[in-house]
């Protein structure tokens, strides 16, 4: 075990010493101390617990048939050893455990996980014997440990056993102010020293004595004996004692035996459940099956340094709170009923359930009787509400109405049912009914029904005076109404607060020095006269009684003697012991740290403290309790945070997407108002692996290299920039070249084109003024020589002059007539190709047709050829759209480039 851990065993173990002697608690006397039961399957079936411990830091451990069970107050854990039966245990703290079981005993230690792990100490288990060994008790004396069974006592000392045999069989053992005592089956009571056993006495001749526990008094030894009862050991003298507890214990037959701090004493039984009395032989408290015990047969009893008393049954396993200022009496066996009021008149206990109004002395509350023993009263079968008394009447608010109770019979004042609470008012007595409210005035020594107020309607479960003409009215399912009334009773000024206005659930009206309050299970408000409504404040978490079961609040608790207090109860009723000395130090308990899980989405990990912890981990749960103690509240800060967390009652916290570092959680608790100092714990959360210095030289490495290679790039970049840029440079002046090349080429093309086009047109005009001049010529010289003839024949023969005359007249108009054709038929003849393929496409064209498409391609204009054709130009116009039909042409398409194209 860790050294810091051993000190700190040390302290608690001193801590829990000093509290299980300090216990000076005087225990109420009325009702079953508070008790809370375990079944086997809360401890996971572990079979029936032999033997109860506490570790000094108030966690408690269990020796169960089927192993080693811890609980701290919330949790169950258990852990597997021994082979055998686990039948004894002994505490040191809740790291270092003895256990002795079916022919085995061993020591349990706990791992920096905090897991238990066994090493077996019994050195015979390969050895063969003829009778097995059971282990039912383990001691310690001084630093030795002593464990017991039936044919030895095996002494741990040193890190060695020494192994003493018994006088004849060891039927049982006792520590009393650490003195052993071993009871041998036959031969009397033994004293061990350390070495060996001596004698104290023998047992008394014709008595079945069967020792099952011993306590020390101021007189001598007391013996409590299964089948005998109580014996005291004085002087060398044996003698029985005669009083009423020797004699319940004879008959209940005593199993076990626990003194209870230095004033009570415990006796667990076979067949009546425990008993707890006093040292002059009182019994105060018997708890059986009709008290809520699961089993009467107790296996064994431990008194914890909480203040709890732990049995082990034949069935299940329970706890006593011992410390608490609450008593129960609830209604195991059917006899009254769930409680909700509750009153005290001359030594009479009256209480009022669903049932009806039952009654019993004082006295007999006290729990030290089998059962509790009630008595209906006749005529009251149904619900109570409320119990007063009122001029020394005892009025009774049921379900039928308000009566009042005369002995042990009823009267029924009025014909209205349902009476929830009764105020007295003045000389008025008020009932919150089932429907408003109803006046009742004294007449004589009777109270008479008087009216109903006005305005008030509904359910009113609650009213309260603020003053002597300020009432109260609670609603359910309505709201709260503020009613100030006149001297007639009349509600003359209402105020209404819907039940909206109030969050949370269960609202009460409470009264107290600081003026009128409601409350509900979330908030608490006050009220503010001066502006005439409520203001909120959140309810701080508290420790609460720890009584449980406690009905709503509406149903409050009253005070019934000047030492008790009634609580209703859903099944029965409790009584708080209003001067009982018992209370909550902060040196007697102290926070426990139960474990550290490290967890992500994937995985959750168990730490120990100071643990460094990987970066993937950094979200973690601590666990912590107070143990022992019921209605704990915790509040945490982490580091040096200036500001501690809302106290609340989940004892577990987590801490999420922590930082690098070391962090510090600093946790108290609050019981009863009383708040223990802060512990701490710590734990570490490593780097990422990318900020470990591996990865920073790794980094650096990286780093360097990057640094080379970005050299190296943009020195290998600069390169190849700069020949691009001589590249783009190169290809720039190439394409300028080429450029410079086209446009000239261009320049040039456009050159030859123009006076290609020129050529062309001075060709066409040539030709023209060529064809003309030709035929001109030609019909000049053809004229002339046939003039020439002419003149000729007639200066040959002048008779015929005449006639020559007229004959060259003639071929003067047919010259004239003819060179109009020529001009038409040289056209004809330069363009017999052209002609001939328009002539194959547009078999349509007439010869006048084909000339003007020649005149068209040859680019005459439009004017000219009107002249060539001695026609006007809108007529060639006319011509030209004609031609356009025959040959086909679109609108869009130009008759100059289709010519020049066929």
């Amino acid at each position: 075990m860790p050294n810091s851990l051993k000190k700190l065993s040390a302290c608690l173990l001193l801590l829990f010493c000093g509290a299980i002697t300090d216990f000076a608690q005087v225990l109420p006397e009325k009702g079953v101390p508070l008790l809370q039961n375990f079944t086997p399957a809360q401890y996971y079936d572990k079979g029936k617990i032999w033997d109860i411990r506490a570790a000094p830091n108030g966690i408690i451990y269990m020796a169960a048939d089927k192993g080693l069970l811890e609980y701290d107050g919330r949790t169950w854990n258990s852990f597997k050893g021994s082979k055998g039966f686990t039948r004894s245990l002994l505490v040191l703290n809740d790291s270092l455990i003895y256990t002795g079981s079916d022919l085995d005993f061993g020591v349990w230690r706990k791992n920096n996980y905090q897991k238990f792990e066994y090493t077996s100490l019994y050195p015979f288990q390969e050895v063969v014997q003829e009778v097995n060994e059971e282990f039912w008790k383990i001691h310690r004396q001084r630093d030795d440990i002593v464990f017991v069974s039936s044919q030895n006592i095996y002494v741990h000392k040193d890190r060695q056993l020494i192994r003493i045999a018994a006088p004849h069989r060891i039927a049982n053992s006792f520590s009393v102010n650490g003195i052993l005592y071993f009871a041998d089956e036959k031969l009397g009571l033994y004293i061990f020293d350390g070495f060996a056993l001596k004698k104290v006495f023998e047992y008394p001749q014709n008595t079945k004595f069967h020792i099952s526990g011993i306590y020390e008094d101021a007189r001598g030894l007391v013996l409590a004996t299964r089948d005998a009862g109580l014996y005291r050991y004085a002087s060398g003298s044996l003698n029985r004692l005669d009083n009423a507890l020797s004699e319940e214990l004879k008959v209940a037959k005593v199993f076990n035996f626990e003194p209870i701090g230095q004033l009570y004493l415990a006796f667990g039984t076979v067949l009546k459940g425990l008993y707890i009395a006093d040292l002059d032989g009182n019994i105060i408290h018997h708890v059986n099956k009709y008290k809520g015990l699961s089993s009467n047969t107790v296996l064994c009893l431990h008194y914890s340094p909480s203040g709890k008393l732990w049995l082990g049954m034949d069935y299940g396993v329970a706890a006593l709170n011992l410390k608490s200022r609450f008593t129960t009496f609830y209604d195991y066996r059917g006899d009254f009923g769930a409680g909700y009021t509750a009153l005290l008149k001359d030594g009479d206990f009256y209480l009022g359930t669903n049932q009806g109004l039952y009654c019993c002395r004082w006295e007999d509350l006290n729990d030290n009787l089998e059962f509790f023993r009630f008595q209906l009263i006749r005529g009251t079968e149904g619900q109570v509400w409320s119990l007063e008394n009122i001029d020394n009447s005892l009025l009774m608010g049921h379900d039928k109405g308000l009566f009042l109770l005369k002995g042990n019979t009823v009267e029924k004042l009025n014909g209205q049912d349902g009476a929830w609470t009764i105020l007295p008012y003045k000389d008025y007595l008020l009932t919150g009914n089932y429907n408003g409210i109803s006046i009742f005035k004294k007449s004589g020594a009777a109270w008479k029904f008087l009216k109903k107020m006005d305005l008030i309607a509904g359910s009113c479960n609650q009213i309260i005076l603020e003053n002597d003409s300020i009432l109260w009215i609670n609603i359910p399912n309505f709201g709260i109404i503020r009613a100030v009334l006149d001297k007639d009773l009349y509600p003359a000024d209402r105020l209404i607060f819907p039940e909206a206005t109030f969050e949370g659930n269960d609202p009460f009206l409470l009264k107290d020095e600081q003026g009128v309050h409601l409350a509900t299970d979330q908030f608490q408000y006050t009220f503010n006269a001066a502006e005439r409504k409520f203001i909120q404040k959140e309810i701080p978490a508290n420790a609460s009684s720890g009584a449980g079961e406690l009905l709503s609040r509406v149903y409050q608790s009253r005070a019934l003697h000047p030492d008790y207090a009634f609580y209703p109860a859903s099944n029965g009723f409790l009584l708080k012991h209003l001067k009982s000395t018992a209370g909550i130090t902060q040196d007697r308990f102290s926070i426990v740290f139960r474990g550290i899980e490290a967890f992500n989405n994937d995985q959750r990990v168990a730490v120990e403290p100071e643990m460094k912890v990987p970066y993937s981990l950094n979200n973690f749960e601590i666990k912590y309790i107070v143990p022992g103690y019921d209605d704990v509240v915790y509040q945490y800060k982490l580091n040096d945070s200036d500001h501690w967390s809302p106290w609340v009652s989940e004892n577990s916290t987590k801490l999420i997407d922590l930082n690098v570092g070391t962090h510090t959680l600093l946790v108290r608790a609050k019981i009863q108002d009383t708040v223990t100092g802060f512990s701490p714990i710590s734990f570490r959360v490593a780097p990422p692996w990318y900020l470990s210095w591996l990865a920073f030289l790794s980094y650096l490495i990286l780093l360097s290299s990057a640094v080379y290679a970005i050299h190296y790039w943009k020195k290998q970049s600069l390169k190849k920039q700069q020949d691009k840029l001589l590249q783009r440079k190169q290809d720039a002046l190439r394409e300028q070249a080429e450029q410079h090349k086209q446009e000239i080429l261009s320049l040039e093309q456009e050159r030859l084109q123009a006076e290609y086009n020129q050529l062309k047109k001075n060709l066409r005009s040539k030709t023209i003024e060529l064809a003309k001049q030709a035929r001109e010529n030609e019909e000049k010289n053809r004229l002339l020589l046939s003039l020439k003839e002419k003149c000729a024949m007639a200066q040959e023969n002048p008779s015929l002059f005449k006639m020559k005359w007229k004959e060259m007249e003639r071929l003067l108009e047919s010259y004239i007539k003819a060179e109009d054709q020529i001009f038409e038929i040289q056209i004809d003849e330069l363009h017999q190709e052209f002609f001939k393929k328009l002539k194959t496409k547009f078999q349509s064209l007439s010869n006048h047709d084909l000339r003007m498409c020649a005149y068209l391609k040859i680019g005459i204009d439009s004017k000219e050829i009107a002249e060539i054709l001695h026609i006007q130009p809108s007529s060639f116009y006319i011509s030209r759209s004609r031609l356009r039909k025959k040959l086909e042409l679109k609108a869009d398409e130009n008759l100059y480039d289709f010519l020049n194209s066929v």
